[in-house]
């Protein structure tokens, strides 16, 4: 559908933080009063289940008040008559703590609620966040005048959702009226909108499910990413990398210390889509102890045996040269590329390692000893820009390998149908890891 076409969105639409926040505000207001099913569910997981019976076992024209509104200053219906007010925290952060929810301090000034939701003598007052924010002072100033009045019976019950169990929630709502072919424009809108702007609100998905596509930043490859971390999480010998910058996992192996994954399309091959598992072997000189020693057949190997299913294989040889052990620049090649071999055992023992701005020549000269000319090593490392007008001192240079297994995409589909078949997913990763293992130990 063409987005200019979708309810929420807008010709003027500006991105300022205060018109996004209110124009959500806005669009989960109109969602709520134009789908009853998903009212109904979201009224639900508020109120508690005296509330509801009380709300809706019986209807009269004159008791059974309505209103949804949005920005409306609390001063305004403080003086009304509630049995139950419900202050909601309506955010991306789940871990909110209410428990000092009470003994938070008022400041001055107006309280503006993002939306107020009043059936019969229920009030339900809801701060919107696009984010993790914790807007528990702030909600707490603006109930505030209803827990003043306790003592004339009203009772104000802090509560928080997430956006992410709102559209888990808007999800089957919106499921059950493609069913009854009863579906409303605005909740459909409203996940079409959330898809693209908050990717991060919905729940990982089975890959059997999700359009492959390697575009970083897309719709379709966060999910994919959402569905593969939460695969890697749990498997059962490795945990998830602490960093920020890419996902894989942390491994204990002496010769390596990562393994990432990633989506992966070759447009002329028969099978298009892949998951490709990276290891690099020897990515620090004490990593390459570990394996220099020994027989260095592996490195000849095309293919991985997994759980008795062979899956290409493919191994470059890789320059990575570091400063204050952070990556700078380096190089994957293949033994066409050179003269004569780069990873030798004496090159290992006499070559890798640390170079002081001293010695720079040298290595040039060990570079172009070893490379094609044709090559041209100094500009597919950037050499002048990294290294050479820098101000750095010295680097370390270490001879390893990137060994790269690609599995087919289908294969984890076809495991991958249902949300709980994410155990068979990390049962499959923890086995081409341990084949990854078996390569060199």
């Amino acid at each position: 559908m063409n987005r200019h076409l979708n309810l929420f969105h807008f010709y003027n639409e500006n991105t300022s933080f205060e018109f996004l926040e209110n124009n959500l505000s806005r669009a989960f207001s109109l969602t709520l009063l134009n789908s009853s099913i998903f009212f109904n569910e979201f009224i639900k997981s508020i109120v508690s289940e005296e509330d509801y019976d009380y709300l809706f076992s019986t209807y009269s024209k004159e008791s059974s008040f309505f209103e949804i509104d949005i920005q409306i200053d609390i001063s305004l219906i403080e003086q009304e008559s509630f049995k139950n007010v419900y202050a909601v925290a309506l955010t991306s952060n789940d871990q909110i703590d209410f428990s000092d929810f009470f003994d938070q301090k008022t400041y001055p000034g107006k309280n503006i609620t993002d939306i107020i939701i009043t059936i019969k003598d229920i009030l339900l007052v809801i701060e919107v966040k696009k984010h993790n924010e914790d807007c528990k002072r702030q909600l707490y100033n603006q109930v505030f005048p209803f827990i003043q009045r306790h003592s004339e019976g009203i009772i104000v019950q802090p509560i928080c959702k997430t956006w992410q169990e709102i559209v888990n929630l808007m999800e089957k709502v919106h499921n059950l009226e493609r069913v009854t072919s009863f579906g409303s424009s605005f909740l459909r809108d409203f996940l079409r909108l959330a898809e693209v702007r908050r990717p991060n609100w919905f729940q990982p998905k089975p890959f059997n499910s999700l359009k492959f596509s390697t575009k970083w930043g897309s719709t379709e490859h966060h999910h994919l990413m959402q569905r593969l971390k939460q695969a890697l999480s749990n498997c059962k010998d490795y945990s998830l990398l602490d960093y920020s910058d890419r996902l894989g996992l942390a491994i204990n192996f002496n010769w390596a210390s990562e393994v990432i994954p990633y989506f992966h399309r070759y447009e002329n091959d028969q099978i298009k889509n892949y998951i490709v598992f990276n290891i690099w072997p020897g990515n620090t000189k004490s990593q390459g102890y570990h394996f220099y020693n020994k027989s260095m057949d592996w490195i000849n190997k095309k293919t991985l045996l997994v759980d008795d299913l062979n899956y290409d294989l493919e191994i470059v040889q890789n320059i990575k040269i570091c400063h204050f052990n952070r990556y700078v620049t380096g190089l994957n090649y293949y033994e066409d590329d050179l003269l004569k071999s780069t990873h030798t055992v004496h090159n290992f023992h006499h070559k890798s390692g640390k170079w002081n701005i001293q010695r720079w020549p040298d290595f040039e000269i060990f570079m172009d000893e070893h490379f094609k000319p044709e090559y041209n090593w100094r500009e597919k490392c950037q050499w002048d820009k990294y290294i050479i007008d820098t101000d750095r001192t010295y680097f370390t240079m270490s001879l390893g390998f990137e060994v790269s297994t690609f599995v087919p995409y289908q294969e984890f589909c076809d495991i991958d149908k249902k949300a709980e078949d994410i155990k068979e997913v990390s049962l499959k990763i923890d086995s081409i890891v341990l084949s990854l293992k078996k390569l060199i130990d």
